[in-house]
């Protein structure tokens, strides 16, 4: 019985030249495509820290304002209070616009840290009122003070500590959603 040319041991080796070939080609078709989700997912995650420094670069130095404004530190005499609570309004428009990019740490952090500065839901078609002491503003602006801007404070100030330590918060958030400090 002459099996010819292709007896089984032929057929074996046969199948094992072949098989590594195809076996090395799938796996370096499957690395492949591991490395480009890779890729992907560090290109994604550096466009996303991208964002979110240029949120931070917006909105940083705008809590920074309503920061001094209510501790009374570095610019706030040049604040209107007017111009404060048109800042909360600014501020809120980048903090809802930037919620989808960031934690829920920061939106609750920024959220804790406006409601120590403004008294909000004061009435119908009101403005928030600011939570601050209008009297230390008024002598320091004795000159251009107008009466009716104490029409913008509220009645239930906050301590000026508190407001750092919540400013605080939001920054610490911030690095954090940022990279700069890991949780």
């Amino acid at each position: 019985m002459d099996a010819g040319p292709w007896n089984w041991l032929e057929v074996g080796k046969l199948f094992a030249s072949l098989l590594v070939p195809v076996t090395l080609a799938g796996l370096g078709v499957y690395i492949h495509r591991v490395t480009k989700r890779f890729e992907h997912a560090q290109w994604r995650s550096q466009k996303l820290i991208e964002k979110r420094l240029a949120i931070y670069d917006d909105l940083a130095p705008l809590l920074n304002d309503l920061l001094c404004y209510f501790t009374y530190v570095g610019s706030w005499k040049e604040l209107n209070p007017p111009d404060v609570v048109a800042l909360k309004r600014k501020i809120d428009k980048k903090i809802y616009l930037a919620a989808p990019l960031l934690s829920e740490a920061f939106f609750s952090s920024c959220m804790d840290f406006q409601e120590l500065c403004f008294a909000t839901y004061t009435g119908w078609g009101r403005d928030a009122s600011l939570r601050t002491h209008f009297e230390r503003r008024r002598d320091a602006r004795s000159r251009d003070w107008n009466v009716e801007w104490e029409a913008c404070f509220s009645g239930d100030p906050t301590e000026p500590s508190l407001v750092r330590d919540a400013h605080h918060r939001v920054m610490e958030a911030f690095s954090r959603d940022i990279g700069v400090h890991e949780s």
